[in-house]
């Protein structure tokens, strides 16, 4: 494992992500130690690694019967490996979107991180703010994201700032098609990855990647957007992802320019 930028966010998650954290899009593995973090899974009910097993969405006696063994079974693990691993018994199914919605989400987390996620959305700065909503005002965001010169969106270009800012003013949604056909010539037809899985999972929300991103785009959109903002590249055998972490505290500039529209989300 490598930090290409050579900054210091290896040592501010160590030092900073303590206490509860909300935990988004699954296991995220880049940097962080679990030691000293009580987690919480938010995730959809299925995003294309396979649906989400609970009580609560349990069909049949099969089904039923099936989830109680997936409990035992991932119970155990966390007794013996702690929170890195998730548990579906203590998962809150809910698209992030919309965590605006639950009130009783607000500041609930001292801190919220997620891998694999920002990626998926049609507007990008509404998904953040939503992520400052549940996250309290003194905490702190991480984000790991794709880079796209490593991943099947190698031959599409980084969105600018102000494509993002034209999805958030435009109220940009999941019905957007504006980017399949970019995603589709990349992902599916140059690269092939996405072929397969798209035999199976449609090519809409949030089965594919709306947005594309290097280590300037996320910087110029956090910078933008969130206070303290640190930005990395890690690279591994296995991945290459940009890694951002910032203060959970908006943006001055930001927050005068969209105060009303902020407060309606």
């Amino acid at each position: 494992m490598s930090l290409l930028l050579k900054s210091n966010i290896e040592s501010l998650t160590k030092e900073r992500l303590t206490g509860n954290v909300a935990r988004i899009g699954g296991l995220v593995d880049q940097l962080i130690d679990y030691s000293d973090l009580n987690v919480t899974d938010i995730n959809v009910l299925d995003g294309g690694f396979g649906e989400v097993l609970t009580l609560k969405n349990a069909r049949t006696i099969k089904d039923f019967l099936r989830v109680l063994r997936l409990y035992i079974t991932q119970e155990k693990i966390y007794l013996k490996k702690g929170a890195r691993y998730p548990r579906n018994r203590k998962t809150i199914l809910l698209d992030m979107h919309f965590a605006t919605k639950s009130k009783w989400l607000h500041s609930k987390f001292d801190h919220s991180i997620s891998s694999n996620v920002l990626e998926h959305s049609p507007n990008i700065i509404n998904l953040l703010l939503n992520f400052h909503f549940i996250t309290k005002k003194d905490g702190y965001q991480f984000h790991a994201i794709p880079h796209y010169k490593y991943t099947y969106d190698c031959f599409r270009i980084p969105h600018t700032l102000e494509h993002f800012i034209e999805d958030f003013e435009n109220d940009t949604g999941f019905d957007d098609d504006t980017h399949t056909q970019d995603y589709i010539q990349s992902a599916i037809e140059k690269h092939g990855w996405q072929k397969t899985f798209h035999e199976k999972y449609p090519v809409t929300y949030p089965f594919l990647h709306f947005h594309v991103f290097d280590e300037l785009n996320v910087r110029k959109l956090f910078e933008y957007m969130f206070e303290e903002v640190v930005v990395d590249v890690i690279k591994t055998d296995q991945f290459s992802d940009i890694l951002v972490f910032c203060k959970n505290q908006l943006n001055q500039n930001f927050l005068q320019n969209y105060h009303g529209k902020i407060s309606k989300i």
